[in-house]
C-alpha cells in the first residue's frame, strides 16, 4: 500500500510500470526474493553446439542453461541457449544468450529484431536516439546495438499502514525497481540470422561485459 504522488503517476505512464503492476497484482498474492549470492562466477567453460546445428561456442559451464522457451519462442521458431547466473545483489541474474531466430513467422529480419527491442515497453532511455553500429563477428558483418530497460523485482508483502481519510492509494505489490542493461549483436545468415545478447544490472555491466565478449569471441557460425 503505497501512496502515488504526481511524479510518480507521470513515470508510470512514460514507462509502462503501471501496465506491468496492474497485471502482475492480479497474479500476486504474496511474492519472495530469492537470497543473492556473492556474485556470479563464469567457472570453466565448455563448447555448446545449437540443437539445430547453426552455431557453436563457448559459454559458461556452471550456468543455469535454458535452451526451451526462449521469449516469443512461441510466436516464432527461436533455437539456442540462454545462460543465467546466481542471482545477483540487485536480486536479478546475468544472463548471457546464443540464438539462432529462423526468419520463420514473425521476426522474420534483423531489422524486425532490432525494433522491436527498440520500442520495448520497458526501455527507460527512450528519450535518448536509438542507432545501431556496424561490428565484425566470425568474418561476418553484423550490427549491435545498446539499450537500458528495467525489471521490477517483488519483495515480501509487508503490514499495511492505516489509511488516511481523503488520501487516494493505489494497492500493489511491493517492488524494487532495477536498471538493466541490454546489449545486442545480429549477424545475418543463410536462413534466418544470429543474436547474441548480454543483460544485466546496471549497477554490474562493466564487470561481466568482458565474460560476454569472450562468449562472442568463441561463437562460430555452421549456416553460410
Amino acid at each position: 500500500m503505497k501512496v502515488i504522488t504526481e511524479r510518480e503517476q507521470k513515470h508510470y505512464r512514460q514507462s509502462g510500470i503501471l501496465l506491468i503492476l496492474c497485471v502482475t497484482a492480479a497474479m500476486l498474492t504474496a511474492c519472495a526474493v530469492k537470497a543473492p549470492s556473492t556474485k556470479p562466477s563464469a567457472g570453466t567453460v565448455e563448447n555448446y553446439t545449437c540443437l539445430d546445428n547453426s552455431f557453436t561456442v563457448s559459454v559458461p559451464k556452471d550456468w543455469e542453461k535454458e535452451e526451451q522457451g526462449h521469449p516469443y519462442g512461441d510466436l516464432t521458431k527461436i533455437s539456442g541457449v540462454r545462460l543465467n547466473s546466481s542471482i545477483t545483489p540487485d536480486g536479478v541474474p546475468v544472463t548471457l544468450s546464443v540464438l539462432h531466430y529462423s526468419g520463420e513467422h514473425l521476426f522474420k529480419t534483423p531489422d524486425e529484431f532490432i525494433r522491436d527491442k527498440m520500442n520495448s515497453i520497458v526501455r527507460i532511455d527512450y528519450g535518448q536516439e536509438a542507432t545501431t553500429t556496424e561490428i565484425r563477428i566470425a568474418g561476418r558483418t553484423g550490427r549491435t546495438f545498446q539499450i537500458k530497460t528495467f525489471k521490477l523485482v517483488f519483495l515480501p508483502r509487508l503490514q499495511e499502514p492505516p489509511m488516511q481519510e481523503g488520501v487516494v492509494y493505489e494497492r500493489v505489490p511491493p517492488y524494487k525497481l532495477i536498471d538493466i542493461t541490454e546489449r545486442y549483436i545480429v549477424i545475418p545468415a543463410s536462413e534466418g540470422y544470429f543474436v547474441l545478447g548480454y543483460r544485466s544490472p546496471v549497477t554490474m555491466t562493466k564487470k561481466y561485459q568482458g565474460m560476454f565478449e569472450k562468449v562472442v569471441r568463441s561463437f562460430h557460425p555452421l549456416l553460410p
